[in-house]
């Protein structure tokens, strides 16, 4: 009889909890690789490119927030172009990376 209980907890889990871990993990970006696909062309960790190095960037989260998304200098606007959980994930990596190489 235990034997079937665990079996069925086993099921049980595997059919209701995985797919809603899941669904939470679908929503968080990597941050790495968005960094590399959005923003490396312009922008490297620790020396300047066309834009400003992570490094030497803002540690003030609403102000990095508000460039991403509204673009600043020749910085274009990612408002349009990515979720405000991928715009908070980039700046949670850029916060992060200043604070490594520091």
């Amino acid at each position: 009889m235990v034997m079937k209980i665990n079996c069925k907890t086993l099921v049980f889990i595997s059919l209701f909890i995985n797919p809603v871990s899941a669904a939470f993990a679908a929503e968080i970006p990597d941050t790495q690789q968005l960094f590399k696909q959005k923003c490396s062309l312009c922008h490297a960790i620790d020396k300047k490119k066309l834009g400003p190095a992570v490094t030497a960037m803002t540690s003030d989260t609403q102000s990095l927030r508000q460039a991403i998304s509204k673009g600043k200098n020749a910085m274009p606007a990612f408002e349009d172009k990515l979720t405000k959980v991928e715009i908070n994930g980039l700046v949670d990596y850029l916060l992060t990376k200043q604070q490594t190489l520091k």
